[in-house]
Order: C-alpha cells, then sequence, then structure tokens
C-alpha cells in the first residue's frame, strides 16, 4: 500500500478495482478499527498525503 504500510499493519482489507465516469481507481475496504474515531484517524493519515478516504460505517 505505498507510504501506508505502518497505518495498515493490524487491518484486514480488501482492494476492489471500480470505474466511474470511465476511469478506473481502487476502493480499499479495511476492517479492525476501534470505532468511528479511530477509522476517521486513519483517513486524516490519507488526506494528509493527498489521497481520498471515506470512513464508511459497516452495517
Amino acid at each position: 500500500m505505498g507510504g501506508f504500510g505502518d497505518l495498515m499493519a493490524e487491518k484486514s482489507m480488501v482492494v476492489q478495482p471500480a470505474e466511474s465516469g470511465g476511469r478506473t481507481f481502487f476502493r480499499l475496504r479495511a476492517h479492525g478499527f476501534e470505532d468511528e474515531a479511530d477509522a476517521r484517524r486513519f483517513c486524516s493519515a490519507f488526506v494528509a498525503q493527498d489521497a481520498t478516504c471515506i470512513p464508511v460505517p459497516q452495517r
């Protein structure tokens, strides 16, 4: 996961390719957060490095 290896160390994850507007991007689904605040901190680290991250609670 590029420069995010330390963040991903204890997470279960799946990377899925997706298409939108004729472009392919990759969606990361990660599990293993203590709570929503923990997921938001995780996303903040991605955003700080110019990556997009949107925490979505699992239902």
